[in-house]
């Protein structure tokens, strides 16, 4: 049986992910509609000659797919605490970290989203791990799982 204080760790948890998970879908599928209508993002003429198939349309798939759902997903799972939540969320901030870090190779220069991302990716990461290790705290101690708590990792 958990304890009241347990379970508001957890929910801080499932909070901080799920928010930043919809913070990043969100604009995630804001990039993908730029691209691909054109009207929001231009990446010049040389970029969009890197890119796959030199297709803005197709990065914004891409996007779409690689960041945008599963970070859709993520947040999905830790709204609803399925039992998934960890690994999801875990993988779509690696997908992200994966993402942002590629991306300045393919398109050839590097914004200031970057290393924003890279960083939002990390904290999917970390509170992922918080919570696994919140969750399989053998000991039942508070002070232990809560070794890395949502505010640690968020600065609040």
């Amino acid at each position: 049986m958990s304890t009241l204080a347990q379970r508001r760790t957890d929910r801080g948890f499932r909070t901080a992910l799920a928010s930043v998970a919809a913070f990043v879908a969100i604009w995630a599928y804001a990039g993908a509609v730029g691209l691909a209508s054109g009207a929001g993002a231009d990446l010049g003429a040389e970029a969009t000659a890197r890119l796959p198939f030199r297709s803005p349309g197709f990065a914004a798939l891409l996007l779409a797919l690689v960041v945008g759902i599963p970070m859709t997903v993520s947040a999905m799972a830790a709204l609803c605490s399925w039992q998934s939540v960890i690994t999801l969320c875990g993988g779509s901030g690696l997908l992200l970290f994966a993402w942002v870090t590629i991306q300045p190779f393919v398109i050839g220069r590097s914004l200031w989203l970057h290393p924003v991302l890279g960083l939002l990716g990390s904290a999917m990461c970390v509170l992922a791990y918080g919570l696994w290790r919140h969750r399989h705290d053998a000991t039942g101690r508070a002070s232990r799982a809560a070794a890395v708590s949502p505010r640690m990792v968020l600065g609040a």
